[in-house]
């Protein structure tokens, strides 16, 4: 939910132009991307973690049991 926010976000006001945020570029770059893609990017590393963890869960679930005589 919070990387589909940060999305319209950023969708929103590339579609409008850039209108209503400072021009300057150490305002653009350092505060409207910079801290603003904090919101991106640890969600999205928290994403990728729990798929390798499901994966990996998933692939020692489906390996074949042997079975103890």
């Amino acid at each position: 939910g919070q990387i589909y926010g940060d999305v319209l976000y950023f969708a929103t006001e590339a579609r409008a132009g850039w209108t209503h945020s400072d021009p300057r570029p150490f305002y653009f770059w350092g505060y409207f991307v910079g801290l603003n893609g904090i919101w991106v990017l640890i969600p999205g590393l928290l994403l990728l973690d729990a798929c390798h963890q499901l994966a990996t869960a998933q692939r020692s679930h489906d390996r074949p049991r042997h079975k103890g005589h």
